[in-house]
């Protein structure tokens, strides 16, 4: 079977690529980086470096291609013969990928099936919406089948400068599963090592975000606050691992009053999630789990949805809330530099509103409101806190 996967960055090259390989399948990159291309096309292959607190094994991925998408006649030909098309750009950036989406499979007789790996609910209806209307015949697109991908592997880094001709390494957990909707698939199905087919695929997209997600968005935003660099070293801050565990049983409670317990998870499957975090292998970068606060603090996602779904199960998520104020203050640029956080102190009730959906004088948001209050300190240039219990702040 043919695949293509489009975008070879850390998911696309450090999990979907590598399942596929194993999986028969011939793949081909399609990529805007005409350096990632050529080191991919020069060496035939990259390495992915699987890592868990005991072990590390690399795996070379080869027989691949790669096509950059400036050369748009050769990438529309590779999708349009693939029956397999995987997406791993960002969710940011699917507007841009539809049309090349939209053209290949316009000239397709069979159907072909899209499985995006981009880490957002609805993401599989959301690109068949972006692609539809990309279409001069926009019921086309029913002949194709649609699905997101719940993730499970951290992919942390890339290792190697594409311009170089040294082959690509890509590090990440060796952890394999992934889930699709079954459901939003057209036969024949395809088959791909670690891939979980569900037919109830919400609840498994709300169980990730508000477990596993928000766990290590809280990590990184406390962890942030108080002045760590990565993942595991913050996860061993006892504030910060209590914090974690809090904020993620909180979630808890609001999935099993929505979905049942079995959508839920146990104290001790909470606990191996923390554990997870402790990989210090995997070097993951504290700044790099908190980009993006803008999309991470959604009305439906990982810390803001889940937050309201225990407040719709009777619970006062007062974690969730301290974690949702600390991604309201977190300020990086991307580039080493600051910036200014997500909004001033004037702009409370505002930015509550616009960014995550909340009523800053009622219920979920007025705990916010109050926790970001309490975390006003962290904007002052220099200030570092000390302590999560006391609120103590040090100028450093």
């Amino acid at each position: 079977m043919r695949a293509v996967v489009i975008g070879a960055g850390r998911i696309g090259c450090g999990l979907a690529g590598q399942l596929l390989r194993a999986s028969g399948h011939e793949v081909t990159f399609i990529t805007r980086s005409c350096d990632v291309v050529k080191n991919l096309r020069h060496n035939g292959s990259y390495h992915v470096l699987l890592t868990s607190e005991t072990e590390c094994r690399i795996v070379t991925v080869d027989g691949i291609k790669a096509i950059a998408t400036s050369d748009e006649a050769a990438a529309i030909t590779a999708v349009t013969r693939a029956d397999l098309i995987v997406t791993a750009v960002c969710s940011q950036n699917l507007p841009a990928i539809a049309p090349l989406i939209a053209q290949a499979l316009s000239r397709r007789e069979t159907p072909a099936n899209v499985i995006a790996f981009e880490n957002m609910p609805s993401v599989g209806e959301c690109l068949r919406r972006l692609v539809s209307s990309e279409m001069t015949q926009p019921w086309q697109v029913d002949r194709h089948g649609f699905s997101g991908a719940v993730i499970s592997r951290m992919v942390t880094r890339r290792v190697g400068h594409p311009a170089q001709q040294t082959p690509l390494m890509f590090v990440g957990e060796s952890v394999e599963e992934f889930i699709v909707d079954r459901t939003a698939l057209r036969a024949p199905l395809p088959k791909i090592r670690g891939m979980k087919l569900v037919d109830e695929y919400q609840p498994c997209v709300l169980h990730k975000l508000y477990t596993f997600s928000a766990g290590h968005a809280t990590a990184a935003y406390l962890g942030w606050l108080k002045g760590y660099h990565y993942i595991h070293t913050a996860i061993h801050d006892p504030e910060i691992r209590k914090a974690v565990f809090n904020a993620m049983a909180e979630g808890q409670r609001g999935l099993a009053a929505k979905f049942g317990q079995e959508f839920a998870c146990s104290r001790a499957e909470l606990e191996a999630i923390i554990t997870r975090f402790e990989n210090a292998n995997l070097n993951d970068p504290i700044v790099r789990v908190a980009r993006d606060p803008h999309r991470k603090l959604a009305a439906d996602e990982r810390l803001v949805g889940a937050g309201r779904l225990a407040e719709a199960a009777g619970v006062m998520p007062q974690q969730l809330a301290l974690v949702a104020a600390a991604a309201l203050c977190f300020s990086h640029s991307g580039n080493g530099q600051p910036c200014t956080a997500c909004f001033e102190q004037s702009q409370t009730t505002e930015a509550l509103n616009e960014i995550c959906g909340l009523d800053a004088a009622h219920g979920f948001g007025r705990i916010v409101a109050k926790s970001w209050a309490q975390l006003a300190p962290s904007l002052l240039p220099g200030n570092l806190l000390l302590s999560l219990r006391q609120r103590l702040w040090a100028r450093v």
